[in-house]
């Protein structure tokens, strides 16, 4: 009978902070859910502007998971687009005053 095999171990590398490609404030603006079970639901949110890579659009677009709550349809918040893995994407990091020319 041939001799067990020891189990490959976990990594010990510890994994590397999200790196942020770019920080501005921005209006996000909530999109909901109409009809259907969840009526209402928040679903993400979208903001004009704000990607380099699809020229096609003109919105770009933020998980809801990555905005803290606020009350309203609509919220200045300082955005920034981080490096994370699988791909880059945005999240709010705070809520902000508008811009004076807003």
């Amino acid at each position: 009978m041939p001799p067990q095999r020891v189990r490959k171990r976990a990594t010990t590398h510890a994994p590397l902070p999200d790196r942020v490609i770019h920080r501005m404030v921005v209006k996000l603006v909530r999109v909901r859910q109409f009809g259907g079970e969840g009526h209402g639901k928040t679903l993400m949110f979208t903001f004009e502007g704000g990607t380099r890579r699809a020229q096609r659009s003109r919105n770009s677009f933020i998980d809801r998971e990555r905005v803290p709550d606020f009350e309203g349809e609509e919220a200045w918040f300082e955005v920034e687009e981080v490096s994370g893995r699988p791909w880059p994407h945005w999240r709010a990091v705070r809520r902000v005053e508008p811009p004076g020319d807003a």
